[in-house]
């Protein structure tokens, strides 16, 4: 099953070999690996090479040591890859506007998807999540950024498409921080945000009459918007 290693640095190619036999399903969640001996030898490298590899593909939450069992292949955690992902970013200079022209690509599409496949479930968790900040005072901003992340999230939930939701789930913590932000920086202007809770029940609206191209046309519009009243308050 394992291949013995030539040029790559040697932790690199085996991540490289446990990624491409989990993805051709020659390694399966729960699937047991050799020991360390057979499989430092199988793969020819040292011990402490495998063990290093060893230790990112834990870090990532890929394996998993159970003592007296050996090392298991279990299903990985988007969690895990949450402080990664932010600090990658923030390594690499985040840059706001960025992190709006993903959010408006991947919420696009999802929105689009939550639109033409959502349940009777998905609407009311949705609607909730309106009330709940409909109930709640502008100046109350931590609040009010924890739903208005939860509303952006459950469009994300309801578009059923897992991959969508694994890369919105690794990125949350930005996206988070950046609507937290966002409404902090607009916290004196209580009719912009009157405005954004106001676009949130038309996203609704349009997800409710399964109309795609609206709930598309509205979230656009919407972090467009937020987007360009963030400059603006930052030039004032």
């Amino acid at each position: 099953m394992f291949t013995v290693i030539n040029k790559k640095k040697k932790f690199e190619e085996v991540l490289d070999q446990i990624k491409k036999l989990l993805i051709t399903k020659k390694l399966k969640i729960g699937q047991k690996l050799p020991n360390e001996i057979e499989l430092s030898e199988s793969m020819g490298i040292s011990r402490s090479s495998l063990r290093e590899a060893f230790k990112v593909l834990s870090v990532l939450g890929i394996i998993e040591g159970k003592s007296g069992e050996g090392t298991i292949i279990k299903q990985a955690d988007p969690e895990n890859l949450k402080n990664i992902m932010s600090l990658v970013a923030i390594s690499k200079g985040l840059n706001t506007n960025e992190l709006f022209e993903v959010r408006t690509i991947l919420e696009m599409g999802a929105v689009k998807f939550t639109a033409e496949r959502r349940n009777e479930m998905d609407l009311q968790r949705i609607e909730t999540i309106l009330q709940e900040m409909d109930q709640l005072s502008y100046e109350d901003e931590e609040e009010q950024a924890k739903y208005d992340f939860l509303f952006h999230q459950s469009i994300v939930s309801a578009s059923q498409n897992k991959m969508l939701q694994i890369l919105v789930e690794v990125i949350s913590d930005l996206l988070g921080e950046q609507i937290k932000t966002t409404r902090s920086e607009l916290s004196r202007s209580p009719e912009i945000l009157k405005r954004f809770q106001e676009e949130h029940w038309l996203i609704y609206k349009a997800i409710v009459n399964k109309d795609s191209e609206e709930a598309e046309r509205v979230i656009s519009s919407h972090l467009t918007c937020a987007q360009a009243e963030l400059i603006q308050k930052k030039v004032e």
